[in-house]
């Protein structure tokens, strides 16, 4: 069934029977929105690890500069 003929059919409801609707779909739509908006539960094992950086960390590579220029 396409929208057009669904939004047909619901137009010939009763008027207290579309704002039911009305509320079931608002309620639904909450739903969905508030669910996107939850982040999801990530999990970071890196989190809390000491960070430790090599006394050499800054040392120049000639080898590699050696490597580039072949």
């Amino acid at each position: 069934m396409t929208l057009q003929e669904i939004q047909s059919q619901i137009l010939k409801l009763p008027t207290q029977d579309k704002w039911e609707l009305v509320q079931t779909l608002l309620n639904a739509i909450q739903k969905d929105t508030t669910d996107f908006k939850t982040p999801s539960k990530k999990t970071y094992p890196l989190r809390g690890l000491p960070i430790t950086i090599s006394e050499d960390f800054d040392d120049s590579m000639p080898e590699l500069w050696e490597a580039l220029t072949e």
